[in-house]
């Protein structure tokens, strides 16, 4: 039995425009194609987009995705790989999910949470630059080379200093956004200096992408989830802040 592209794309949910671009890139060719130009697939395209599809899942990309099909990399090495992948993200979702709901009972009133609990799951770590990367678009993978790079010799206790430190600057950010203290205030600004003097031993960023980071802060739903647990607005007072210290004092 054969199947139409549009056929198959309301079968299988994905655009006849995408079946068209996997064609395009050798990824998922038709079994034949009509004199009509028409595209059809069989059983045997059907299993191999059935592929395609669990691998997108797992965050894969369309070019890693045919080399494993084609055979170039080891598909059963790759799933396994992929599939540890997926149990330690299932971990740090866990995680997550205690320290929400474990903030969620601070702020009731129920129970009182330790600061630092605040941020469990969010701490910088070899495998959250991992889980990361695995999220980010592949023109982000430099900056994930260089933060690895710069961290390559760190110690745990080394990394547990960065969060530490990190913890302090939100804590006192906090601290100056309750006094009411606008974004450009001197002291606001003294603080986004310290933090970005700290960041640049991870990463060293220009003023536009330092720009897009203060964005992320307020955009990104695993950075928001634990600044929103010190307060809701804190997130959008970081984000400014960083836009007011760039657009101050970075050239």
């Amino acid at each position: 039995m054969s199947w139409s592209i549009t056929q198959l794309a309301r079968m299988s949910g994905v655009t006849a425009r995408a079946l068209r671009h996997y064609d395009e890139i050798g990824l998922l060719r038709p079994a034949r194609v009509g004199d009509n130009g028409y595209r059809w697939y069989e059983r045997e395209q059907l299993l191999r987009l059935q592929e395609i599809l669990l691998l997108r899942q797992l965050d894969l990309d369309l070019p890693t995705i045919g080399r494993i099909l084609d055979g170039e990399h080891d598909r059963l090495a790759a799933l396994r790989d992929h599939r540890e992948r997926l149990l330690a993200e299932r971990d740090r979702m866990d995680r997550l999910v205690r320290t929400i709901t474990s903030t969620i009972a601070d702020l009731e009133g129920s129970t009182t949470m330790p600061d630092n609990e605040l941020f469990d799951g969010f701490d910088l770590s070899p495998a959250t630059l991992d889980e990361l990367e695995a999220k980010s678009p592949a023109s982000s993978k430099h900056y994930f080379d260089e933060m690895r790079a710069n961290t390559a010799n760190w110690t745990e206790q080394d990394f547990a200093a960065a969060n530490e430190q990190t913890a302090d600057g939100e804590r006192r950010l906090l601290a100056l956004m309750l006094d009411d203290a606008p974004v450009d205030d001197p002291r606001v600004l003294d603080l986004m200096a310290e933090s970005h003097a700290a960041e640049q031993t991870l990463l060293v960023l220009n003023k536009e992408e330092y720009c897009a980071l203060a964005q992320a802060f307020a955009a990104t739903p695993e950075l928001r989830a634990h600044l929103d647990a010190r307060h809701p607005h804190l997130a959008e007072y970081m984000r400014d802040a960083m836009l007011a210290y760039a657009a101050a004092r970075l050239s």
